[in-house]
């Protein structure tokens, strides 16, 4: 669960859809179909029933609903002695006219007509539909989204934002199961003709350090139970998206001429990886914060002149790569530090040791580096077993 808090002080009362009404007097029927609807969606064991919305009534809370088509298809209740918005619900065939937000701003415009100046909510780790609206609309603490493989510079951005007190939620997408989209595509071999391709061969090891490293972050780094929130895997086939996956054919490191040339005049392509990374933000909408490192000649270069301050300006390309847009809704918080300036910023703050035990490598052998691949080329320091304290 987390925590999430919004300040009434300064908020200005928004307009909200007539479909949404405050109801005294529960239509039991209508409230059990929507029920039954819900439960058949999302199959939640901590639902309340009709009886328990009525004694909710009793004990003085606010209760929303939206009504369409003579059927409640939403709701959102408020605790009038806690000051707390809980169980928001919309129909998943409403959910794209907005009724998410008005929702929470139907109980904030009558909070504050209430003269009531704070408010909460605890929010599933899961839940990131009800957090991207809290987080959209001004709730506070923000979430971090961002992406996590237990490999050296994600866990370099994890534990340096955990140590600036930001709230992580971090994200792992397991390219083992089936994504669809030029990921699968028949033709993504690696270059140098050797049999690997994806998916990668180091999932089972990334999640097992990565569950070492959460244990090791918990005893080093205090306050991190509270702002280090569980490992989000993604398992269940992110959406298709043609744009996207034809973006990624067309500059992937599978094609025999690359698109794009670095300044020494050496081709660069974009690994197949990025179709499900754009696709999966796509899908969820999240504003990710995507931890890539700063390697001098790059594809990742085309779009360095648009970063500022890990922002993204697309309006700053190259005419000849407008259509790399397509990566601006990241955030890139370490783009602008190589390999070695992260290990230093390490040292200075006292976890570099931390980062010998991260995992690179996509084709280990017999659970040990390959030594051969990119990733394992690009490593700058030794990987230690997790068995090794040395």
């Amino acid at each position: 669960m987390v925590k999430f808090y919004f300040d009434l002080n300064s908020y200005d009362e928004q307009e909200v859809s007539n479909d949404i009404k405050k109801i005294k007097v529960i239509d039991r029927k209508k409230l059990q179909d929507a029920i039954d609807t819900f439960q058949k969606e999302l199959d939640w064991r901590q639902m309340w029933s009709v009886d328990d919305a009525q004694e909710r009534l009793d004990d003085g809370w606010w209760f929303y609903i939206i009504e369409r088509d003579d059927k409640y298809i939403g709701w959102g209740w408020f605790d009038t002695s806690q000051k707390k918005f809980c169980n928001l619900y919309v129909h998943k065939d409403y959910r794209a006219d907005g009724y998410g937000k008005d929702l929470v701003y139907v109980r904030l415009n009558e909070c504050k007509n209430q003269n009531i100046k704070k408010v909460w909510m605890e929010v599933n780790d899961w839940n990131t539909p009800i957090q991207k609206i809290g987080q959209e609309i001004g709730w506070t603490p923000k979430i971090h989204y961002t992406f996590w493989t237990g490999g050296y510079d994600s866990t370099f951005y994890v534990i340096n934002s955990l140590l600036e007190g930001k709230v992580v939620q971090p994200i792992y997408i397991d390219d083992t199961k089936r994504h669809g989209g030029y990921h699968e595509n028949s033709l993504v071999f690696r270059r140098d003709g050797n049999e690997n391709k994806y998916p990668r061969k180091s999932t089972n090891i990334e999640l097992e350090r990565m569950e070492w490293l959460r244990e090791r972050i918990y005893e080093n780094i205090p306050n991190t139970k509270e702002l280090f929130l569980p490992l989000w895997v993604i398992e269940k086939p992110i959406a298709e998206d043609e744009e996207i996956s034809k973006f990624v054919e067309k500059y992937n490191e599978w094609i025999p001429e690359p698109v794009y040339k670095n300044k020494y005049g050496k081709g660069q392509w974009l690994e197949a990886q990025a179709d499900i990374v754009l696709r999966f933000q796509k899908q969820f909408g999240l504003k990710i914060d995507y931890p890539i490192e700063r390697i001098d000649g790059e594809w990742y270069e085309i779009f360095d002149c648009a970063i500022s301050d890990g922002k993204f300006d697309s309006e700053k390309l190259p005419k000849e790569y407008s259509d790399v847009k397509i990566w601006e809704n990241f955030n890139y918080p370490i783009r602008h530090l190589s390999k070695e300036e992260e290990l230093e910023i390490a040292k200075q703050k006292g976890f570099d040791k931390l980062l010998y035990y991260t995992w690179t490598c996509w084709y280990p052998k017999d659970d040990e580096p390959c030594n051969e691949c990119k990733m394992c080329k690009e490593r700058i320091i030794e990987c230690r077993s997790i068995g090794d304290t040395t």
